[in-house]
């Protein structure tokens, strides 16, 4: 291989290795894939790198330090300035989902340990993990599907606020306007569930057995008194949810 520069500093594979902390394996790797080609070679086909080297190098590292793949970085050093900026802005988008993805995992953990520190036992632990699980998973479904209502929160907060106005009043759970608002939620799940069994009656254990601190502005005491509005209604329409 031809030499790239002039420049008089070389650094052996070994030397570059020890100087960044990657392994000559890895520098291998690099050249491989056409990331980094070392500028020149010895007499007895030793790599040599210069400078401009180290610099694309150290401008590796750091780009590898912000999650991007080694593709990514190929093309965000080999092509123009616009395909930098959409390469930065596509793993934006990435860094985005899965940070929405770890709130997401965040709750249901901080969900399951606090039912976890209740004395229940070990079988209902897990079947209240698997239960949020399961919603988790069809929430996500929506959400990929666009099915996913941006104004669902408000909708059920809107259901909420009706049915604590019935608590507060001290009407019994039974009576028509708590019964009203059950009937109005109970399609709400069975939209969410989109019919299926399992994911309404994963649904209607964690509002029994572990219904959140705050969702949409449900309490669980709130949650209690829909539980029993909802019992209150005809086998023929309720659903277990």
């Amino acid at each position: 291989m031809k030499e790239r520069a002039t420049n008089r500093r070389r650094w052996r594979i070994g030397e570059l290795a020890d100087a960044t902390g990657l392994t000559v394996r890895t520098l291998h790797h690099y050249e491989h894939i056409g990331l980094l080609a070392p500028a020149a070679r010895t007499e007895g086909r030793q790599r040599l790198y210069d400078e401009n080297d180290v610099r694309r190098l150290y401008r590796i590292l750091a780009l590898r330090d912000l999650g991007l793949s080694l593709a990514d970085i190929r093309r965000m050093l080999d092509d123009d300035r616009a395909a930098l900026a959409a390469v930065l802005r596509a793993h934006r988008a990435r860094v985005d989902a899965e940070l929405e993805r770890l709130g997401r995992l965040r709750t249901l953990l901080d969900h399951a340990c606090a039912h976890a520190d209740r004395d229940v036992e070990p079988d209902t632990v897990l079947a209240t993990i698997e239960a949020m699980s399961r919603v988790v998973r069809r929430g996500n479904a929506l959400r990929k599907k666009g099915k996913a209502s941006k104004d669902a929160e408000a909708r059920w907060r809107e259901l909420g606020d009706a049915l604590r106005a019935c608590m507060k009043a001290g009407e019994d759970p039974s009576a028509p306007r708590p019964r009203a608002v059950a009937r109005a939620a109970l399609a709400r799940i069975v939209e969410f569930a989109g019919g299926d069994r399992a994911t309404l009656e994963a649904l209607a254990h964690l509002r029994q057995l572990a219904p959140p601190k705050n969702l949409a502005g449900w309490s669980p005491a709130l949650m209690r008194y829909l539980n029993q509005a909802l019992a209150s209604l005809n086998t023929t329409e309720h659903e277990p949810c």
